[in-house]
């Protein structure tokens, strides 16, 4: 229909006419005519009709491009599904993969296949009594997977679960969509599988594959079949993901169903702005006399192949949605230097002559929550922003950040305290480094080999050698350093033996907020602040080292209640260092962003604190408070910013 995501990924341009949508190419026939010039008809002018006759066909195809004849395609693919192969199937905005979920073999395979070890598959079910069968289903969470933008919710597994673990390997929860297009019905009603994997078609940091001859190619060796139809998708687009946190609806990925609704914000202005956002689960978005438009879910803009789907999505939005046909006024970018964004603005900047407003990632972060809330200009809140790494001003790598902050400034009034981060990156990729280095300049190296022996071959490739060398270099006062929440989180997770290795974005803490799930908070770990330099400053290293005498000492500990103990105690400290902050500026409003607030008991401990303290609570509902939301923060700052603002 007009508003469900088909025809979003079905035109070319505006006005939205067949001529000018994927349509074009199947011309009605006589019956189908006669219906679209019948103003009594209820198909009249409805430019996506048409029949078996003059309509879009489907046929089902082998691995090596070899047509299948069939007079049902879509009972045979039932039928293979059943039998345990995996189908690739095109539907409105790309290709799916999918397989059955009951048995763990085609999932094993799927995963081999495409090189994705443990990181979760979104998965669909023909209704939601069947998704209440092996999931907990609040009201608002039924609402979300029954509305017409059928996203994928995040739900909690039940009791009762009976799919297949492989599904979401080491996690409490499962992400579920119900059917979305006459593609997915028909297939329900040839499988006998309660629900279906449904995963993007694509390589690891690969646009999702939308044409028929890049999938015959590209899905050679992963797919078993292809079930594909002859339509042409106008502009891709991917499922959205969500989940309910703290009873408010927040957003993993904000794509499918939700893109083109507009974001009013309170800057009303002529200046056109055009912001590229960070580098991973990207979004664009175009700002412009007080409203705000953003792109699909784009990815990780980390090669050549997702910052051209990006300049795509960006130009398709701005010329043929939005119908603006001038150059921005002003574009805006991360702080950081290194991205493929930066760069990729840095370039259109200076060859089109457009001023470019560089923002720090965590302003923007916070700016976004404030644009969304509608705070005013000239006002202020103190915000906590919670991720994994944003490029700091001061040459650290901040990440959990308490800040002043209004729309054209902010003051950092707070942060999480500065810990050694040795090799950089490996520290994101292997949580067991993050682990040693935060414990180095308290323990000896004995004292934590003690501890982290039993699984340093699994966390870290050069084994006890390479454990030496990041002991040493976390002692030096040179190390790279970071406040970053994400890495306490996967140092955590590290230290309990809930995740030693990286293979997937936000792996270690999802891990750790599943086993948290199952524990209680039976443990006071210390919540120690205190203000340095007219910071307010929260030290995570007595969490740890509380939590490894805790390890050490008491043979009969419970990991579940030292993971939960971990996460109540890491919210409380934010929580109060916020109040401190909000007490210092005189400030009554709290806000929280960052992918940490995806986490479910952090997010609602620190809205409970605040509540008791009289302190109002703000949090994010209409973009993702990671980084898929921070280019309205962006636009935002940059357009207050502009010369001619």
């Amino acid at each position: 229909c007009s508003f469900c995501g088909p025809r979003f990924t079905a035109i070319y341009a505006l006005p939205y006419d067949r001529c000018r949508t994927n349509m074009a190419e199947f011309p009605l026939c006589r019956r189908c005519k006669g219906e679209y010039n019948d103003p009594s008809n209820r198909r009249f002018h409805a430019q996506g009709t048409c029949c078996p006759l003059c309509g879009p066909q489907m046929a089902l195809y082998t691995a090596d491009g070899r047509r299948i004849e069939a007079d049902d395609p879509f009972r045979v693919v039932g039928e293979l599904i059943d039998e345990g192969f995996i189908v690739a199937i095109k539907g409105i905005g790309g290709i799916h993969l999918a397989a059955k979920t009951t048995e763990d073999g085609p999932i094993a395979k799927l995963r081999q296949r495409k090189r994705r070890k443990y990181q979760p598959f979104a998965i669909m079910s023909p209704d939601i009594s069947v998704v209440k069968g092996y999931a907990v289903v609040t009201k608002r969470e039924e609402g979300l997977l029954t509305s017409w933008r059928r996203p994928i919710v995040i739900l909690q597994k039940s009791p009762d679960y009976y799919l297949s673990d492989l599904i979401s390997p080491g996690l409490d929860t499962v992400g579920v969509m119900l059917p979305y297009t006459g593609i997915h019905l028909l297939l329900f009603q040839h499988t006998k599988e309660p629900a279906l994997i449904m995963t993007s078609a694509n390589e690891p940091h690969m646009p999702m594959v939308t044409t028929n001859r890049e999938a015959l190619r590209r899905l050679n060796g992963i797919a078993d079949y292809l079930l594909l139809h002859n339509r042409k998708i106008a502009m891709r687009c991917d499922d959205s993901v969500l989940r309910v946190v703290d009873d408010r609806v927040t957003f993993i990925r904000r794509s499918r169903g939700f893109v083109l609704s507009t974001i009013d914000v309170p800057i009303r202005t002529r200046s056109l702005c055009v912001a590229f956002g960070a580098e991973l689960r990207q979004s664009a978005a175009v700002l412009c006399d007080g409203k705000c438009c953003m792109t699909q879910f784009i990815g990780d803009v980390e090669n050549i192949e997702t910052l051209n789907y990006l300049q795509e999505a960006t130009g398709h939005l701005l010329r043929r949605m939005l119908g603006i046909t001038r150059d921005p006024d002003v574009i805006s970018c991360d702080l950081h230097p290194r991205y493929i964004t930066s760069w990729f603005a840095e370039r259109l900047s200076s060859s089109k002559g457009i001023e470019l407003v560089k923002v720090q990632h965590h302003f923007a972060h916070i700016a976004s929550l404030m644009a969304e809330k509608m705070v005013g200009v000239g006002e202020s809140i103190v915000g906590i922003v919670c991720d994994g790494v944003g490029y700091g001003p001061d040459g650290t790598i901040w990440g959990g950040e308490v800040l002043l902050a209004s729309y054209d400034s902010y003051e950092r009034l707070g942060h999480l305290a500065l810990q050694p981060m040795p090799g950089g990156d490996l520290c994101t990729y292997y949580p067991l480094r993050m682990l040693i280095a935060i414990l180095a300049p308290h323990l000896s190296l004995e004292e934590i080999r003690d501890v982290t022996l039993s699984y340093v071959r699994q966390g870290l490739p050069h084994g006890e050698r390479e454990l030496a060398i990041v002991y040493k270099q976390a002692r030096k006062r040179d190390t790279l350093k970071t406040s970053s929440t994400g890495r306490v989180l996967d140092a955590a997770s590290a230290l309990f033996g809930i995740c030693r290795k990286y293979t997937y974005e936000g792996e270690a803490a999802m891990r750790l907020e599943a086993v948290a799930s199952a524990g209680q908070p039976r443990y006071r770990l210390g919540v120690e602040i205190v203000e340095r330099n007219g910071k307010f400053i929260f030290n995570t290293s007595k969490l740890f080292l509380n939590s490894f005498n805790l390890l050490k000492k008491t043979k009969k500990i419970k990991k579940e209640d030292l993971a939960a103990s971990f996460q109540h105690s890491l919210a409380m400290g934010l929580a109060e260092m916020a109040v401190l902050a909000s007490e210092k500026a005189g400030v009554n409003t709290v806000g929280v962003s960052g992918g940490v607030f995806v986490n479910r008991y952090i997010t609602s401990t620190i809205h409970r604190y605040l509540k008791g303290r009289g302190i109002r609570f703000s949090a994010h509902e209409i973009v993702p408070p990671g980084d898929g939301g921070i280019a309205l923060g962006q636009s935002v700052i940059a357009v207050m910013s502009h010369s001619g603002a």
